[in-house]
């Protein structure tokens, strides 16, 4: 099948390959769509609320962007060094967990990480469905049921489809971003731009902002190969990272600096009402009604990884059912949390996913390019689906790393439920993502040890989807 008939006819087909291996044969396209597929899932109303949140704290413009700046660089390197792992291995993120982590073992990565999904699919549909609601003047409701459902569809139709509507997502945000850039610029920046911050209170802010940042960026590492996977085997490395990197780089940092810029217009009032300070009417209605529709692709990401993950910890379920209740659920919670304090408890889940994502990032990182040379020396594909295979139970090497990064970093978090007594020393700058990555790294790096490779070339697994 040639790469034009895959985009054409598979986009329209629904997909149920599940976490199977994909085999050379069913391999195509090119590292470029890494750019897209990286690109289109951000650009919604998220970034611009997490690129609002040192501004509305008195960081100031400049302090907001090079926190920005500096926050998604580690993310985004995080998620190009996860979907390069796509092509060697031709199966989704989570599943390559099973060597560092044993079968078993994988199963927690892979259920905190269900957590995510649904989480950030619960996001974007209440910011989707709140953005629809008020530029049509209807009900929230009717408008969250409307982006779960048409979310549902397109995350049941699964890898294809996505990355087509990744392309023109990209496309058609690119072309308003740079019109609102030009609009901004021309606007100038307003009070807000100087930060009110001196001393340590700049720089705990600063790392707040910067905080609240990675933990956005780096969440996407556990996604990455999902859509990687089908590339050809021997698709340049460097290629699909650096295409991935800069995908999520330049849609993060560009919606997160609009969002610094639009609340320092306002300060004191809500970032996405700023719009009408710096915009003409129309094009205020236009560009919130491209960033409304844009959850929707966003959220059938969400959907269809956290499919993956579900087939990931062996639960026998069909993909389009486990994206239909996923969907479902999500739903639910968006009429739910939906009220005015959203924006707070959506700084408030980012902060608390990356304690997880960081020490995970970490240890299948030394697995991959460490322990197994850079995915050269991994047993046959199969013994990643076989429950008594060279990966079975509980690799305690790498998760003993794993819970050891959480643990140790303990005393260096500080969030709004728990402060470390090593963070309250320094003003409550939270240290901890680096200390748990660096331990987990350290860790695993020192103690473990290779499966012994088998003389096989990789083979098509018989795993259910």
């Amino acid at each position: 099948m040639s790469p034009t008939e895959s985009n054409s006819t598979q986009a329209v087909s629904v997909e149920r390959h599940g976490i199977a291996y994909a085999s050379e044969d069913q391999r195509y396209g090119s590292p470029r769509n890494q750019f897209t597929i990286r690109f289109s899932p951000v650009i919604y109303l998220a970034g611009i609320f997490v690129g609002a949140t040192g501004g509305a704290l008195g960081l100031g413009l400049w302090g907001s962007i090079t926190a920005i700046i500096a926050g998604n660089l580690f993310g985004a390197i995080g998620t190009g060094l996860c979907a390069l792992m796509g092509p060697k291995l031709g199966m989704p993120q989570l599943p390559m967990g099973r060597a560092p982590f044993g079968y078993r073992g994988n199963v927690l990565p892979a259920a905190l990480s269900v957590v995510v999904y649904i989480g950030y699919y619960t996001v974007g549909t209440v910011l989707g469905g709140k953005s629809l609601a008020d530029l049509f003047n209807t009900p929230y409701q009717p408008m969250i049921v409307l982006v779960a459902l048409l979310s549902i569809v397109i995350g049941i139709y699964g890898y294809h489809m996505l990355h087509v509507f990744g392309q023109w997502i990209t496309y058609i945000s690119v072309v308003m971003l740079a019109v609102v850039t030009v609009y901004m610029f021309a606007h100038g920046s307003g009070p807000g731009a100087e930060s009110t911050l001196a001393g340590s209170g700049f720089w705990t802010i600063w790392m707040v902002q910067f905080t609240v940042v990675l933990g956005y960026t780096v969440s996407w590492s556990p996604y990455a190969s999902d859509y990687s996977r089908f590339l050809p085997r021997r698709t340049s490395s460097w290629s699909v990272f650096g295409y991935a990197t800069s995908g999520l780089f330049v849609a993060t940092t560009w919606m997160m600096i609009l969002g610094a810029a639009l609340i320092s217009l306002d300060p004191d009032g809500d970032v996405i009402d700023a719009f009408g300070i710096a915009l003409p009417e129309p094009l205020r209605y236009v560009v919130l009604l491209v960033l409304g529709l844009a959850a929707i692709p966003h959220n059938s990401v969400n959907l269809y990884s956290g499919a993956m993950a579900v087939l990931t910890c062996d639960l026998r379920i069909k993909q389009a059912v486990i994206v239909a209740v996923g969907g479902i659920l999500g739903g639910v919670l968006a009429l739910a949390i939906g009220g005015s304090s959203f924006a707070d408890h959506f700084s408030t889940f980012l902060h608390v996913i990356s304690y997880y994502i960081m020490p995970w990032l970490a240890v299948l990182a030394v697995s991959y390019f460490k322990v197994y040379k850079n995915g050269n020396a991994f047993p046959p594909s199969s013994e990643f689906y076989a429950p008594g295979g060279a990966f079975s139970g509980t690799n305690w090497t790498g998760m003993g790393a794993f819970l050891a990064g959480v643990v140790v970093s303990v005393p260096f978090m500080a969030n709004e439920f728990f402060t470390g007594p090593i963070a309250a020393q320094w003003n409550d700058i939270d240290f901890s993502y680096f200390v748990s990555g660096a331990v987990a790294a350290t860790v695993y790096a020192v103690l473990a040890r290779p499966v012994p490779a088998r003389a096989s070339e990789q083979e098509t697994s018989n795993q259910p989807s």
